[in-house]
């Protein structure tokens, strides 16, 4: 006499036959995740911020808004932040709110982009701009530049330098 599974106990027998191939087949090769990082973070209008990140800056103001310190220039602001060497940078800036404007993006001398930002409300806003590889490769450390674009840069709170990074999980029990 033949025993058939009725159909809801065949589906999960299968399921986990599935299940058990792909947990097979992810340990016998490790495979690349990528792990999104802050590499550094300069907090703009913080005198000890900005000191450790070789700051310089031309026609430019700081100020607090809402408790948070900030730095707008109507000329530039520069500053040094460290990257990974071999992969790609995002810069991200976080603006704070009710402050409007437009800036050119300098990294290492290279115009990366025009922005404007109109902030109208008061919640701070991130703008993340991709820096072409070409332009950091083999560089640990960057120059970043704002440069006021017809009027006042908005209100910079913080600059950070954001890379991903391909990590292959190590092997259980191997250690560092």
């Amino acid at each position: 006499m033949t025993t058939t599974l009725p159909p809801l106990l065949r589906r999960a027998a299968g399921l986990a036959a599935l299940f058990a191939a792909c947990s097979t087949a992810m340990a016998a090769r490790p495979f690349v995740r990528p792990d999104r990082r802050v590499v550094d973070l300069v907090a703009a209008g913080s005198p000890r911020s900005e000191a450790q990140h070789g700051y310089a800056g031309h026609d430019d103001t700081t100020g607090t808004a809402d408790g948070r310190a900030y730095r707008q220039a109507r000329g530039w602001m520069r500053y040094a932040v460290t990257t990974f060497d071999d992969t790609e940078v995002t810069i991200a800036c976080t603006f704070l709110g009710s402050a409007s404007g437009s800036f050119d993006l300098i990294v290492e001398d290279s115009v990366i982009a025009t922005k404007r930002v109109d902030v109208t409300t008061g919640t701070p806003t991130v703008v993340e701009l991709l820096v072409p590889f070409a332009v950091t490769k083999g560089k640990t450390s960057i120059a970043v530049m704002l440069r006021a674009h017809d009027g006042p840069t908005p209100r910079l709170h913080e600059l950070r330098t954001i890379q991903d990074h391909n990590e292959v999980p190590r092997p259980s029990g191997v250690s560092r």
